[in-house]
C-alpha cells in the first residue's frame, strides 16, 4: 500500500527551484518513513535513480568512494556506481540517493563537490544526523537544504485510511467559526483511534491491514526496542541518563506541570547531569522539548531554564505503548484510553498530541510559567500556559483540555498581563467549538490548523 505524504509535496518544490545548488537532506527518526519516501519520489520523478543504502551497502560501494570519491574522479565515481547499481545515469535527468548517509559520513561530505559538478540531484535520508559520533572529522556541507519528516499527522493518517472527507469539514467548519454539532463525536473518535495507532508508518499499515491491536503494538514495541538500541550505540558518554529521560517520558508527562523532574531519574541530580541527554533525545527526534518562557518578549531570544523543561514523545502511538510496557492488555492507561476516557493520566496523551501538531506544523515548542506571591496574603499562585505559538508578531497562548474546559486563570493572567502582543487566547478541548470569556474554543482536532 502506499501511504501519502505531505513532504513529497516539499521535494518536489526543491527539485523545481534548489535541486541545481543543493542537495535535500530528509530527517527525522528511525522508522518515519524516510528511505521509503525519498525512493518514491526519485521513481516517480526521474529518468532514472541509484539509491545507496549505506546500512547495508551493495559489495564494493565503500570502496568505490574511498576510491573515487574526490572532486577529481567524479567521471569514474559515476561509472562505477552505474555498473554498480546496474543502473544508466542521465545528466540533469537522475537523482542518486544517499541513503542512511549518517553510517558513512564522507559521501554527505562530498555533496559540496556533487552539487557543483551539476550533472545529477542528489537526496539525503538520515538519523542522529547531527549527533557528534555522525559528524565527527567531515566537513558539513553548505549545499543542503533539510526537511524534518515526522510520524504521519492527522489528515495523513486519515488518508491512509481511505477518509478525505473529514479534514476538509474540519476546516471549513473553522474557516467559518460554525461548531461541529452531532458530527464532534465521529471526529472525536477518529483523533482517538489515531492516538492510540499513532503515525509510525508501519503501525499504520498494520492497523489497515489487519484492524488487529496486537499486530500493531508489534509493531510499536519493536519501534521502542530500536530507539533504546539507539541510545546504547550513539548517546555516547552519557547513555544511563539517556534511557533514563526516554524511559521516564511517561511518568513524567503524568505529573501536574509535566516538567521533567531531574531528581526523579536519580539521586542528586540536576539539569547540568542531564543537558546532553536531553539534547540527544531532540537530535534524534525519538522525542521533542519544550521551553519555559516568562514573557512573550522572550520568545525568541529565551534562556534556557533548567528547571522548565518538558520532553514530548514523538508520537502518541508510541508514546501509549511505552507507557503501558509489556503487558499492554492489562495496563489501565491502555484500557481507559482505548474505552474511549480522553481525560485519563491527567491530559498527557493530549498534551503530547499537540506538541505533535505543533511540531510538525513548524513552531518551536514553548510554554509560559511563572510564580506570583501577594504582598498581603503571602501566598503564590503559579501560573502557567501549555504552549505559546508567534504567528505575524502577536503570541497565542494555548491551553489544552483532555476533557471539556474549565476554568483557564492561567490564560486569564497571561492575556491581562501581555495584552498588547496576545492573540486570542485559544483552549482546545474535547467539547465543540465556540467563543465564550474572550477565548476562542476549539475541538482537539482543530489544532491542526493553528
Amino acid at each position: 500500500m502506499e501511504i501519502k505524504r505531505k513532504a513529497y509535496q516539499q521535494l518536489l518544490s526543491w527539485k523545481n527551484s534548489q535541486s541545481a545548488s543543493k542537495a535535500i537532506l530528509i530527517k527525522g527518526a528511525h522508522r518515519v518513513g524516510k528511505s521509503y519516501l525519498a525512493e518514491l519520489f526519485s521513481e516517480r520523478e526521474y529518468k532514472s535513480h541509484i539509491l545507496i543504502d549505506f546500512s547495508s551497502p551493495i559489495p564494493g560501494t565503500i570502496e568505490t568512494f574511498r576510491k573515487y570519491g574526490n572532486r577529481s574522479q567524479l567521471d569514474e565515481l559515476f561509472n562505477q556506481l552505474s555498473v554498480l547499481y546496474s543502473t544508466p545515469l542521465y545528466p540533469h535527468h537522475s537523482v542518486i540517493v544517499f541513503d542512511e548517509v549518517q553510517k558513512y559520513p564522507k559521501a554527505r561530505e562530498l555533496i559540496k563537490h556533487l552539487v557543483a559538478d551539476g550533472r545529477y540531484d542528489y537526496i539525503e535520508t538520515g538519523s542522529l544526523i547531527s549527533i557528534k559520533k555522525n559528524v565527527r572529522d567531515i566537513l558539513i556541507p553548505s549545499e543542503e537544504a533539510e526537511i524534518n519528516l515526522y510520524p504521519l499527522d492527522f489528515e495523513e493518517f486519515l488518508n491512509a485510511c481511505d477518509d478525505f472527507t473529514s479534514v476538509p469539514f474540519l476546516l471549513q467548519h473553522y474557516q467559518n467559526s460554525e461548531p461541529l454539532g452531532n458530527l464532534l463525536s465521529t471526529i472525536n473518535e477518529k483523533l482517538r483511534t489515531y492516538m492510540i495507532i499513532g503515525g509510525m508508518p508501519q503501525a499504520v499499515a498494520a492497523y489497515i491491514a489487519t484492524r488487529n491491536i496486537n499486530d500493531v503494538e508489534r509493531v510499536k514495541r519493536d519501534i521502542i526496542r530500536l530507539y533504546r538500541e539507539d541510545i546504547g550505540k550513539y548517546a555516547e558518554g552519557y547513555v544511563a541518563e539517556a534511557s533514563a529521560i526516554f524511559d521516564a517520558i511517561p511518568s513524567q508527562l503524568s505529573h501536574h506541570d509535566k516538567k521533567v523532574k531531574y531528581a526523579s531519574l536519580g539521586a542528586g541530580k540536576r539539569y547540568s547531569n542531564y543537558s546532553d541527554a536531553l539534547h540527544w533525545i531532540e537530535e534524534s527526534m525519538v522525542g521533542s522539548l519544550s521551553y519555559g518562557v516568562d514573557s512573550p518578549e522572550h520568545f525568541q531570544d529565551f534562556k534556557i531554564q533548567p528547571d522548565a523543561v518538558k520532553c514530548y514523545m514523538s508520537d502518541t502511538g508510541l508514546l501509549l505503548t511505552l507507557s503501558a510496557g509489556k503487558n499492554y492488555l492489562s495496563s489501565e492507561l491502555y484500557k481507559s484510553f482505548t474505552l474511549g476516557k480522553l481525560a485519563v493520566n491527567k491530559g498527557m496523551m493530549t498534551e503530547n498530541l499537540i506538541a505533535q501538531i505543533l511540531l510538525s506544523r513548524g513552531y518551536p515548542l514553548r510554554f509560559f510559567e511563572t510564580r506570583i506571591t501577594d504582598r498581603n496574603t503571602g501566598k503564590t499562585s503559579k501560573y502557567e500556559v501549555d504552549f505559546l505559538i508567534q504567528k505575524n508578531g502577536e503570541t497565542t497562548p494555548i491551553e489544552v483540555k483532555s476533557g471539556y474546559a474549565g476554568a483557564h486563570s492561567s490564560l486569564d493572567y497571561f492575556r491581562e498581563k501581555y495584552k498588547s502582543s496576545v492573540a486570542h487566547p485559544v483552549v482546545l478541548t474535547k467539547g465543540d467549538l465556540r467563543t465564550s470569556d474572550g477565548c476562542l474554543y476549539l475541538p482537539l482536532a482543530m489544532a491542526i490548523f493553528l
